[in-house]
């Protein structure tokens, strides 16, 4: 190491350690050990042989924030509470070469140092006369002056030749000394002119005033349609790269571009309205704009983008506008948005043949202007068919003429997946399980365990949908149902893979029915004026017997049978059955349910007919002609029928018998039931004759001896004794004693049997 480099790095130790110490007492180096990591404090130096007097000035490039310092002495510089993030910064002193330097606060800290190198100087003297078209000197017009060394610009890959620059006097004159001897480009600009070039071998220049041959009106307005007074208007002659202001008159805002220039138009207004931006690739007559602020999301108030870095010499003017940044334009953004498809690992997937929706609506462009182009169509959104897989390509454009472009992969699927499950039967939670064997699924108790994992297909599955038969669903390739009801269901599987295409498998499950039926019915019988009474039973009549109530799980067809208590049976829902004979007891009618499965239920009713209402013949008197005849005289009998309860139609036999009802028949005579009337108060008489026999004799009237009429009590008969004599009265004497004799006889015994009790004191 040479000695005076060791002399300058230990001058270079001591001024850093002397500015720490400075900075500790002065409570600066608070700001670097705060606990708001969100700014920072930055110190740098310059490394020449003459480091003070250097500009150095930053932009922050997400926030525009600008600022310029001045090195001191021993070449220091810094910069208090800065921001995280991303900076640009430019070094620059007359006679030296300026330098770009790109800050990562905070992790580019502490700096390090910047070299600046002295740009090339000589003993020519330059005067540069500005004058307009009429001849007259222009005062005030800035005049700059390149030299063919470069240094750096503000924009990266963009340097700019050594610029000096210095104002025109009242004379039109700028002067510039210590040039080399080459050939300088010259750069002037004037305030109301367009910006003019030339170069040192000849140093009279002559501007252009802007004028309305060419002019450019702009009307601003909000995305409601309102139009704008407030609008700050501007444009960028990208030819000279150079920056003017509109000239607003009302809610109109005027340019004056040079004729063939490549004019770039701004509109901005504000935070709440996104700036708009038109280009206008060659000027060659007047025109008016209208633009329109507040509907491009992608732009940003804060930056004013151009198309490509700056040239001759504006390249070194700091890249703002106003408190505005100036950036190149980053250019499009290109989406495409699919619909119609499934998202595979990025693949968007689709069925052989069906149409696929793209949308470039989600492109963006800082500038805005964007237009699509798919190949085919350039609207926003494009649709296609695919019968195979393909590509497809978006480009977008912006207002600029930048363009992005991106792509989307359509894997045409046309094969159907291949669905496939098996089916286990379980008892309990705890239980692994059997196989579907096909009897052993248990209505309400089993669960059956659906699983579709075996299911196959080429590109993806992306559902599975279950159809139980019992109007239950689900999804999800493994599953469980408990079927609530027996019988045969078609349990039905659909696999559905990312494109859409769909198979199906179907399994039968057979359920056993293991709930008995509910058995349940009711009867009635329909009375003499045709009315149904439910719920009871007439003797005589039909009683309608009905099992619809019963009610089973199974939904199939029930078998009925009928025991109805009195010997008698049948079969079906609904049958008839009239009893007879009744007794006090009533009859026990038991209807046995029995399903498919041969599960029954047996209910029983205790039934008490009523009894009908009948009839009831009687005979209420009895009488002879003669009570006392002898034998052989003719006698007589004389009966008065009545009748109770009801009036009769049919005819009926009254008969008289000899002794016992059953006995000889002596008599008899036919009635006619229409002929008589029912009540106590009415009687029908009856009679016949008997030639009398010797004798004591029971005389016998039975009605309806035939048993034509059904009567309530058949108890019809009435019996009287008559006497007849017989002709020989001798005979009668000895009847008589030996009567006597008989008696006395049996009162002998009596007494003797009893002698004792009856004789004893």
């Amino acid at each position: 190491m040479l000695s005076g480099e060791m002399n300058m790095t230990e001058k270079r130790n001591s001024r850093i350690a002397l500015l720490a110490v400075v900075m500790l007492l002065s409570g600066a180096l608070l700001g670097l050990i705060s606990e708001d990591a969100s700014a920072a404090n930055a110190v740098g130096f310059i490394s020449s042989d003459s480091p003070s007097g250097v500009s150095v000035t930053f932009i922050n490039q997400e926030t525009g924030a600008s600022q310029s310092v001045t090195s001191s002495a021993d070449g220091s510089y810094s910069f208090n509470n800065l921001d995280d993030g991303e900076y640009s910064v430019r070094y620059s002193k007359v006679g030296f070469l300026s330098v770009l330097d790109t800050w990562s606060v905070p992790s580019d800290l502490p700096l390090d140092d910047v070299a600046m190198y002295l740009a090339p100087a000589g003993s020519t003297s330059v005067t540069v006369n500005v004058k307009d078209g009429g001849g007259t000197d222009i005062n005030g017009a800035t005049v700059s002056l390149m030299s063919a060394t470069t240094e750096d610009s503000w924009w990266t890959d963009a340097p700019v030749g050594y610029t000096v620059s210095n104002s025109t006097d009242v004379a039109g004159d700028a002067g510039f000394d210590s040039l080399t001897s080459d050939e300088y480009v010259i750069r002037v600009e004037a305030s109301g002119y367009a910006t003019t070039f030339g170069n040192t071998s000849d140093t009279n220049i002559v501007m252009l005033a802007l004028d309305d041959t060419n002019k450019q009106t702009v009307r601003v307005y909000d995305p409601s349609g309102s139009p704008l007074g407030d609008a700050t208007v501007f444009m960028y002659d990208a030819t000279s790269s150079t920056w003017y202001g509109a000239n607003k008159v009302g809610y109109t805002y005027y340019l004056q571009p040079s004729a063939g220039s490549e004019v770039y138009v701004y509109a901005y207004h504000g935070s709440n309205n996104n700036p708009s931006v038109l280009k206008i690739a060659s000027v060659s007559e007047p025109a008016t704009h209208n633009m329109e602020v507040g509907s491009n999301s992608a732009a940003n108030d804060g930056i004013v983008y151009i198309n490509s870095a700056p040239s001759q010499g504006a390249q070194s003017v700091t890249p703002m506008y106003d408190d505005r940044m100036i950036k190149l334009n980053p250019g499009p953004s290109a989406s495409i948005d699919v619909t119609g498809t499934t998202d595979v690992d990025g693949s968007h997937i689709v069925a052989a043949g069906s149409e696929v929706n793209f949308s470039g609506s989600s492109s963006t462009s800082p500038i805005g202007g964007i237009s699509y182009n798919w190949g085919s169509s350039s609207d926003v959104d494009y649709s296609a068919s695919f019968t195979e897989s393909g590509t497809v390509t978006l480009i977008v454009t912006d207002e600029f003429g930048a363009t992005d472009s991106t792509t989307v992969d359509i894997i045409a699927d046309g094969e159907a997946p291949a669905p496939d499950f098996t089916a286990t039967v379980k008892s309990s939670t705890d239980d692994d399980g059997t196989a579907y064997n096909e009897t052993n699924v248990e209505e309400d108790y089993t669960t059956v365990v659906f699983d579709a994992s075996s299911s196959t297909d080429a590109v993806g599955i992306d559902s599975y949908s279950w159809d139980f038969g019992d109007e239950s669903t689900d999804t999800g390739n493994v599953t469980n149902h408990i079927f609530a009801n027996p019988g045969n269901f078609d349990v039905i599987l659909t696999v559905t893979d990312v494109a859409g295409n769909n198979d199906s498998k179907t399994m039968t499950i057979s359920v056993k029915d293991v709930t008995i039926p509910s058995a349940e019915f009711s009867w009635s019988y329909t009375n003499e004026t045709g009315g149904m009474v439910s719920g009871a039973a007439m003797e005589g009549e039909p009683t309608h017997f009905n099992a619809n109530g019963s009610t089973d799980n199974s939904g199939g067809d029930l078998t009925y049978t009928w025991d109805f208590g009195d010997g008698e049976t049948a079969s079906g829902v609904t049958t008839s059955h009239t009893f007879g004979n009744l007794t006090d007891d009533g009859f026990n009618v038991v209807l046995t349910v029995s399903d498919a499965s041969d599960n029954a239920d047996v209910i029983s009713y205790n039934i008490k007919p009523a009894q009908k209402e009948r009839p009831d013949l009687y005979i209420s008197e009895l009488s002879f002609s003669n009570d006392n005849p002898t034998e052989g005289s003719t006698v007589t009998f004389e009966a008065i029928v009545k009748l109770l309860g009801m009036n009769i139609t049919d005819s009926f036999e009254v008969g008289f018998f000899l002794d016992t009802a059953d006995g000889e028949q002596i008599g008899s005579e036919i009635v006619d039931g229409s002929n008589m009337s029912f009540g106590i108060e009415h009687g029908f008489n009856v009679s016949t004759t008997w030639k009398a026999t010797s004798g004591a004799h029971t005389i016998v009237v039975v009605a309806d001896t035939l048993n034509v009429i059904d009567e309530s009590e058949e108890k019809n008969d009435l019996s009287k004794v008559i006497t007849v004599s017989s002709e020989d009265d001798s005979s009668d004497v000895t009847s008589m004693i030996m009567i006597i004799a008989v008696v006395l006889l049996s009162v002998g015994s009596v007494g003797y049997i009893y002698r004792d009790s009856l004789f004893s004191k």
